[in-house]
């Protein structure tokens, strides 16, 4: 489809003749990104390797003719016509699938490219993925106090810090792990820590356990009191869900949940040691940080 908006790397009259014939070699993914490898047979050095990267941006999907398409909360994919309405790309493969990159908005990308995602940006930019690659609770720690002041919750939406995070994922981790949205880095406990590594693991987890079927999800989980459009709502038996807006983006939370607690740097641990001094060797105590 002619839109030049979503459709770069080349134009877009042209995605027929970059890609007809390719083999698709891998599909992988890290953060919000897709991306797969095509080519033709390994021997065959007439055309060169070709790579497409997709961004869902907030409205994008991919649907496969004949299978009905995921559902999604805040829009709907049009299951009655072939292509689909707002579709961008379509593909057919040899063995009759086809497939369609859908996108109302057109805030997606579907990106036609010789070069190689991994060795450039935005994937080489990326932190590690949440999901596949999340660091261990000590190294997490490390990470975050070296973010100082910055609020957490901006910092989680960060894709150079970690990568897959995005809005509703980010409220219900600070919400299981009851961090307030603004708490700076700095200030964070290594329990809070432990907290929010368990927290992200645990929704992830779970989400893909269901393929992002939001209707499977955790009936207490906020994930299901946060579309109101900053209306009022209540977790019962909780809490009052409320808005604010942190690094530029809406957070929903529970104020009864996620207090704001100390915002100074925990206190590191120090061990007392003896030392000897000229003086008449005597001795005296110092306190040495660990």
């Amino acid at each position: 489809m002619d839109d030049n908006k979503v459709i770069r790397g080349c134009d877009p009259k042209d995605v027929n003749k970059e890609l007809k014939g390719l083999q698709v070699r891998y599909v992988k993914r890290k953060g919000k990104y897709l991306y797969m490898k095509l080519d033709l047979d390994v021997l065959d050095k007439s055309r060169k390797t070709t790579y497409v990267l997709v961004h869902f941006g907030m409205t994008g999907s991919f649907v496969v003719k004949g299978i009905k398409p995921a559902s999604y909360k805040s829009f709907t994919v049009d299951e009655d016509t072939w292509p689909p309405r707002f579709c961008k790309v379509r593909i057919s493969f040899t063995d009759g699938t086809q497939l369609a990159f859908l996108d109302a908005r057109r805030f997606g990308r579907f990106v036609v490219s010789q070069e190689d995602p991994e060795a450039t940006p935005p994937i080489s930019e990326l932190g590690p993925d949440a999901l596949l690659d999340l660091p261990d609770e000590k190294r997490l720690r490390e990470m975050l106090l070296r973010r100082k002041r910055a609020k957490v919750n901006a910092v989680l939406l960060d894709q150079g810090f970690v990568s897959g995070i995005g809005n509703w994922v980010g409220d219900e981790v600070l919400y299981q792990s009851a961090l307030h949205p603004e708490q700076p880095c700095e200030s964070l406990t290594e329990a809070q820590v432990s907290a929010l590594h368990g927290a992200i693991s645990s929704v992830l987890g779970v989400a893909t356990e269901v393929e992002a079927e939001s209707s499977k999800f955790p009936p207490r989980w906020l994930f299901h009191y946060r579309w109101t459009g900053k209306k009022r709502a209540r977790i019962e038996g909780v809490g009052e869900v409320k808005f604010l807006t942190v690094g530029g983006r809406t957070t929903a939370f529970v104020p009864a949940v996620q207090r704001k607690t100390s915002v100074r740097r925990p206190k590191e641990e120090v061990k007392v040691e003896e030392i000897k001094v000229e003086e008449g060797e005597r001795k005296r105590k110092r306190r040495v940080k660990r």
